[in-house]
């Protein structure tokens, strides 16, 4: 009996050992655990994190985008307006300013005094050469302030085609408009 005895308390104690060993992987299981635990909730802390600055930079990049695009608007109405008004009455400012008037009574000025002074000098040598009376002469023109009048209404009317065209070019790149408004040295050279 009491070699079972000795077999028993060795048994025991092995199992006392084993129930210990037991006890102490549980604990480390159970640490383990917490470890993950606290391990998972940073990382859900972290995952949250992400999200919200994920979201804040959507917020940003959808503010940025509407100012982009009412920028882009802008520009795309200031285009529309250049074209179709701009240049139209940057036109009829320059045909109608004081310079263009001054220059073109200027010019007109001068062109009726040598043709007045031509005229008359011509009609008057032709009178007295042939003798001819005076509603006769061939070069008097009685109707010259209507012609006059004529030419003043056509110039009041004159048309730029190059601005007329300008409409047309609104949705077309820089470079087509720039060739479109280069036409000084280009096609319609006379020689």
């Amino acid at each position: 009996m009491k070699q079972k005895d000795e077999e028993h308390k060795s048994v025991l104690v092995k199992m006392e050992e084993s129930f210990a060993n037991a006890r102490l992987a549980y604990a480390n299981m159970m640490a383990e655990r917490d470890v993950l635990k606290t391990g998972e909730a940073d990382l859900k802390a972290q995952i949250e994190e992400m999200k919200c600055n994920h979201e804040t930079e959507i917020e940003g990049f959808k503010r940025e985008n509407t100012v982009l695009k009412a920028s882009v608007d802008d520009l795309q109405a200031t285009k529309t307006w250049l074209f179709s008004e701009g240049a139209q009455l940057l036109a009829k400012n320059i045909h109608k300013g004081r310079e263009m008037t001054a220059a073109v009574a200027a010019v007109n000025n001068a062109m009726s005094a040598i043709g007045v002074n031509s005229g008359l000098h011509n009609g008057y040598l032709h009178a007295l050469k042939l003798k001819t009376p005076f509603v006769a002469i061939p070069l008097l023109n009685r109707n010259t302030a209507e012609e006059l009048n004529a030419t003043i209404a056509g110039f009041d009317s004159l048309v730029f085609p190059v601005v007329e065209d300008l409409p047309k070019l609104i949705n077309e790149p820089l470079s087509k408009i720039k060739e479109a408004l280069t036409f000084a040295n280009s096609g319609s050279s006379e020689g």
